[in-house]
């Protein structure tokens, strides 16, 4: 599933540090808002394309494995290439720190596809929420759980407009959050990002720096740099809407792989 190198620019930047002057996680997270709100709608069974580059470990994160597969919007079906066979069904194909892949039942995250809508409106009671969710957690976890149920999310789904922006608004009312100008994601492109830094290790979302649409999620460990111990992240190099498991968007007649 996918090749390695592929097109990837990977740069020996210095670490980028949280909080840059002239731009706020509140916002970053008002224009990541609207832009979901701007994006076009997208029905629970239709079916995803995307192309990601993962590191699984620091061990690859000079070469990040390039795989692409195909999701229903809710995450309840999915679909790749293993051995030249299109295999579809409630699956997940996940890089292994090896650099390959094995099957496995696809994760669910703790808030599900139909429960998005029901999300509260309130940033901040939205991220009470999420720090509670499955359980309830000490204080000094609240903030970092909820970053990281909320990447899970943006991950997982490709989610209605309203429920998304009011997960980008959240992010800019966890505490400790910070907007980061200078980010990279694991492919090497700039990027904006929303840092979180302290307790249970660094992690940072990053978008698109025009756009605002979500790119992906890197956990850190203790340091800012994807090949500290500990770290591993993923990036969306190209998403699309596709009829179906297997169809390639704007395919090439030649090579029959995205443009």
């Amino acid at each position: 599933m996918g090749d390695q190198g592929n097109g990837l620019m990977r740069e020996n930047a210095a670490p980028a540090t949280g909080g840059a002057a002239g731009l706020t996680a509140k916002v970053l997270a008002s224009r990541a808002a609207a832009a979901a709100l701007s994006g076009p709608a997208v029905a629970a069974g239709q079916w995803v394309y995307r192309r990601c580059a993962v590191v699984a470990s620091p061990d690859n994160a000079a070469s990040p494995v390039v795989a692409e597969g195909w999701a229903t919007a809710d995450n309840t079906t999915a679909a790749a290439f293993t051995g030249g066979r299109l295999e579809v069904g409630p699956w997940a194909w996940p890089v292994t720190p090896a650099g390959g892949s094995a099957r496995r039942p696809r994760d669910r995250p703790a808030i599900s596809y139909s429960s998005l809508g029901s999300l509260p409106a309130r940033p901040r009671a939205l991220v009470r929420l999420l720090a509670r969710t499955p359980v309830r957690r000490a204080r000094a976890w609240h903030g970092g759980h909820a970053f990281e149920l909320i990447a899970a999310l943006l991950q997982s789904y490709v989610m209605p407009a309203e429920p998304a922006a009011r997960l980008y608004r959240a992010l800019g009312a966890i505490k400790g959050v910070t907007a980061d100008e200078g980010a990279r994601d694991v492919a090497g492109r700039h990027g904006a990002g929303f840092l979180l830094t302290g307790t249970g290790g660094n992690q940072e979302i990053i978008v698109d720096p025009q756009t605002c649409q979500f790119w992906g999620y890197q956990f850190l460990g203790s340091r800012r740099d994807i090949h500290a111990d500990g770290a591993w992240g993923m990036t969306i190099l190209h998403q699309a809407l596709v009829p179906g498991p297997g169809v390639h968007p704007e395919a090439s007649p030649a090579t029959g792989e995205p443009a």
